[in-house]
């Protein structure tokens, strides 16, 4: 028997925010997109949809800040498409541009879930999933392993795997690696990871260190040139542009809280706070003076607009900031 449809609704708005906010668990998730391909769900989605429209552009005029629900309903839904789901969304398509014209230059970014055929690798189609800024999301690889993939990432993947299980890495990602006898090996531009089952954070930024952060399990990681070292859980290991590789204890949550919707910053370097900040609300931060670079930063940013993150660290950091919103650039200056 069907639910109640005031009940039914209930939880639909639930699923809804909590999958908008990032905190949706798995099954929910999947409720979720069952939801929206549901032909006896049409009128049912279109009202909560419409319902997180006023509250998003409410507080987009209120705050002068987008809390991005384009871009997280884009790029979850570009990840589970399919034919049906693509028909679904024509109606709610239509709509999202609509309301882009009602907030132009808010929303800026989507996720691309796309095939290149011509690309080979061992066999089959290479898959690749990008999230540009102010963008990420999670899915699964052939293999069921899981992925989470953070702001300005690539990550590309065979459709199905043969005796070896690769996947080619730019920016930063999450692993959940499933045991089944076959090596997974993780492959950056300044190294390669190899794993059997395991969990953990891998950082590899164009122009940043190449960083693996282990949580479970052991892997072992190799520069260009083939100097290797072995982690174990609570250790991360660094590779440069100049091939040296390092090896240190961490803090693991400092380097995964991100796809919890978390930054954690524990005396970090304020260029190094600047890009991630960068990535995480697609913004482009000019920090003025080498001391400001360095400057070391303390504090935990979740789920807080841009704005309100502004205000964060200039009450808590002796910085002047400008902020241009039609150019979306910062200029962060010391006091």
């Amino acid at each position: 028997m069907p639910l109640p449809f005031v009940y039914y609704n209930y939880n639909m708005e639930k699923q809804f925010t909590k999958y908008l906010n990032g905190t949706a668990s798995p099954v929910e998730f999947a409720q979720v997109i069952k939801s929206i391909c549901s032909d006896d769900n049409r009128d049912n989605v279109s009202t909560e949809i419409l319902k997180l429209w006023e509250k998003t552009l409410s507080a987009a005029i209120e705050n002068k800040e987008n809390s991005q629900l384009l871009d997280k309903i884009h790029h979850r839904i570009a990840l589970e498409e399919s034919k049906s789901i693509a028909r679904r969304f024509t109606l709610y398509r239509n709509l999202l541009k609509v309301a882009a014209i009602l907030i132009v230059g808010l929303i800026t970014t989507t996720a691309i879930f796309y095939y290149k055929p011509e690309k080979q690798l061992y066999t089959g189609i290479i898959e690749t999933v990008t999230t540009p800024y102010g963008a990420r999301t999670s899915f699964k690889l052939p293999d069921g392993s899981e992925v989470w993939l953070n702001s300005g990432s690539t990550i590309s993947f065979p459709r199905q795997y043969a005796a070896i299980r690769n996947v080619e890495l730019t920016g930063q990602a999450y692993f959940k690696v499933l045991k089944d006898g076959k090596p997974f090996i993780v492959k950056t531009r300044l190294g390669a990871i190899e794993v059997m089952g395991t969990s953990f954070d891998v950082k590899a930024y164009a122009d940043e260190t190449f960083e693996t952060t282990l949580v479970e399990g052991s892997v072992k990681v190799s520069n260009n040139t083939n100097q290797l070292e072995t982690l174990k859980p609570g250790q991360q290991s660094a590779i440069t542009p100049a091939n040296e590789i390092s090896l240190k204890e961490v803090n693991t949550e400092l380097s995964t809280s991100w796809r919890e919707g978390k930054l954690l910053f524990v005396n970090e370097p304020f260029q190094n706070v600047a890009k991630a900040l960068e990535r995480w609300y697609n913004v482009k931060i000019e920090l003025q003076g080498d001391r400001l670079k360095k400057l070391g930063y303390t504090g935990t940013i979740e789920m807080e607009t841009f704005g309100e993150v502004l205000e964060l660290i200039n009450t808590t950091t002796s910085i002047n900031y400008k902020f241009n919103k039609n150019t979306r650039i910062l200029k962060i200056s010391g006091r």
